[in-house]
């Protein structure tokens, strides 16, 4: 049985109002934050294919998968459509397709709906190599600051916004903080697993700030590599927040690595905020060694006259705000939305304190 046929709200497809007309987000007034169009391999991206392929397979792969990517605008258009095209990737036993390969609308700071491809369209996608899934969110026809988040989880390659014809299209209002905080970091970094792609904590960040954000979390991938510590340093951002113990092989890789991370950056960017992060976890520290290499670098750095260094520990920080009952992770490892909205409020008052010295 279709469960459509049983309940329409689950249906992820529309029949087009008469009045639409589309637009690609790669014109103008449309900006983007977060990825960039790589016109010769007709796809986003979040890092530079000549850098990700320097760094290991894990990030050669990743880095078209568009954690982080936002496209805004304004309109008055009573509803907004989406249209994307994304190759085909194997849908997770742990993690929706809404945040996994969906796209979230948010107006005016508020949740207006998700965009979400159909499991059988997504698996039926195997042999053409890509699938392109549409739909449809009412806002009112009020003048509202639009902001799409883009899939986790996913490449994309196209993406058309339909609004009523005749509606005002305008360019976004700018970000409170137009330079970006870099995220570096693991999985958890990426955004796996939350429910849509608004609820990682990256991202929610970013509402909460009014911050643009560049995330470079590499699910697995993300080990300190000289290469990619070089294209880090190189990013002209507002805050740089270190967080990949979690896929670092263990500690004495850790410590190869995480003060030589901290030191390139540092030199390249004298002044810039360095935020030193430690892995997530429900209920008190269950990596003291890795904990340990982390806070010696913020120590070491201190010593040094470095005063632009923050540290803020992980422990805890998708379960200590929680009342009893409610847990933050999916699978003993990923946050689920609770989890990332932990994580957020646990990191949200360093970051805050930081953009607004």
């Amino acid at each position: 049985m279709d469960i459509t046929k049983i309940d329409r709200n689950f249906a992820t497809s529309f029949e087009a109002p008469e009045d639409l007309e589309w637009y690609s987000v790669r014109e103008a007034p449309f900006v983007t934050y977060g990825v960039f169009f790589a016109e010769e391999e007709g796809i986003y991206r979040r890092v530079p294919k000549e850098v990700s392929d320097t760094v290991n397979e894990g990030v050669k792969f990743l880095a078209t998968q568009t954690a982080g990517g936002r496209v805004r605008f304004a309109t008055d258009s009573p509803y907004v459509a989406l249209r994307a095209t994304e190759p085909f990737d194997v849908p997770f036993g742990h993690m929706p397709l809404a945040g996994k390969s969906g796209f979230t609308l948010f107006g005016d700071g508020h949740y207006v709906g998700t965009y979400i491809p159909g499991v059988e369209l997504v698996m039926n996608s195997r042999q053409s190599g890509s699938f392109t899934f549409d739909g449809l969110r009412y806002k009112g026809d009020a003048m509202s600051e639009m902001t799409l988040y883009f899939p986790l989880y996913n490449a994309v390659k196209e993406v058309y916004i339909g609004l009523r014809r005749g509606s005002r299209l305008e360019a976004p209002k700018p970000y409170r903080h137009e330079k970006p905080i870099l995220f570096y970091g693991s999985s958890v970094t990426q955004g796996g697993c939350a429910s849509k792609s608004s609820d990682d904590y990256i991202n929610r960040l970013s509402t909460w700030l009014d911050a643009d954000i560049l995330n470079l979390g590499f699910s697995g991938s993300a080990r300190g590599e000289q290469s990619i510590a070089d294209y880090i340093a190189a990013q002209d951002v507002s805050v740089f927040v270190m967080d990949y113990d979690y896929n670092a092989p263990d500690a004495a890789h850790l410590q190869r690595t995480h003060y030589p991370l901290y030191k390139t950056i540092r030199t390249a960017n004298p002044t810039t905020p360095i935020v030193f992060l430690t892995m997530p976890t429900f209920s008190g520290c269950t990596q003291p060694a890795r904990f340990a290499v982390i806070e010696e670098t913020y120590r070491r750095a201190k010593e040094e006259g470095d005063e632009n260094v923050y540290f803020v520990s992980g422990d805890g920080s998708v379960g200590k705000y929680a009342t009893d009952g409610e847990w933050g992770l999916v699978d003993g490892c990923h946050p689920d939305s609770l989890g990332f909205y932990l994580m957020a409020k646990n990191l949200y008052p360093t970051l805050d304190a930081i953009l607004n010295k």
